[in-house]
Parts: structure tokens; sequence; C-alpha cells
């Protein structure tokens, strides 16, 4: 779920959406010749786009594709409750590759509306409010750390 419709909706958001790609995946190509940066960026974002489609998520609509990744964002939020971690009171794997997919969504950086509409899930802000603060403490996170207090 997490791997699938979550993670997919993260690339999509920023790698489909022309805004967020030239906000941010762009700029791994900045450092290429000149002479090939342009199509290199290109290039990337078509195949990123493809393997995107060939997910199964992509071939939804814009607004379908976020809806089919909050189904996902709902039952992680419910399998989360009030727990501090997925499992319980210690992190596991699991809350390893949640907390990198929803990091990775509810980022300020980027606008998406499947950040604007996971931000709604105050358990899931909260809960990656409190594993930056745990993992990444010296890394500013400020509108989750409002949301989380």
């Amino acid at each position: 779920m997490i791997e699938h419709h979550v993670y997919w909706a993260l690339v999509g958001a920023r790698w489909v959406d022309d805004t967020n790609f030239a906000k941010g995946p762009a700029h791994f190509f900045d450092g290429a010749p000149d002479h090939l940066r342009d199509k290199m960026r290109e290039d990337a974002q078509f195949r990123v786009a493809e393997n995107y489609l060939l997910s199964g998520l992509g071939r939804h609509g814009p607004d379908e594709d976020v809806d089919v990744a909050m189904r996902s964002l709902f039952a992680l939020s419910v399998q989360l409750g009030d727990k501090p971690y997925l499992m319980g009171n210690a992190p596991c794997g699991s809350d390893a590759t949640a907390f990198g997919a929803l990091a990775g969504i509810l980022t300020p950086f980027f606008d998406s509306p499947l950040r604007e509409r996971t931000e709604k899930f105050d358990n899931l802000t909260a809960y990656v409010g409190r594993m930056m603060q745990q993992y990444y403490p010296e890394f500013a996170w400020a509108p989750l750390q409002q949301q989380a207090a």
C-alpha cells in the first residue's frame, strides 16, 4: 500500500507535475554539460512519467490518482491511530517506509493536491513531525512542528 499507492502518488506529484519537477527533480541535472542538460531533464521526466503510468496509478485521471492514494493514507491513519509508531511503542521497518513517503508528500517545499489532502490527517502530520524531530532534529520542519504541537 505505501510502496504502491502512496509512493507512486508522490512520484506523480513530484515528477509528472511540471511546476514541481522544475522546482525539484530538474535540479538533479544542474551539473550536466550545458548542451545535454535540457535533453537529460526531458528524458528523465518522460521515463519517470512512463513508469508512473505503468505502475497503474498513472492510468487514473489527475484527481483520481490522489483519491486512490487517499484510501491508502486513510488506512495508514487508522493503523497509526494514536500510537507513536505504526505497530505500537517502538519503530519498525514499516515506520521507515511510511515516514519516508509521508515526509516526501508533506514537505512544504512542494505544492500539490496530494499534500493538501494529506495534511488533513492530523495523526499522520503529527507522526511526521515526531519522526523528523526524533531522527532529523537539526532539520527545520516548522509547519508540521506547529501542527503536531
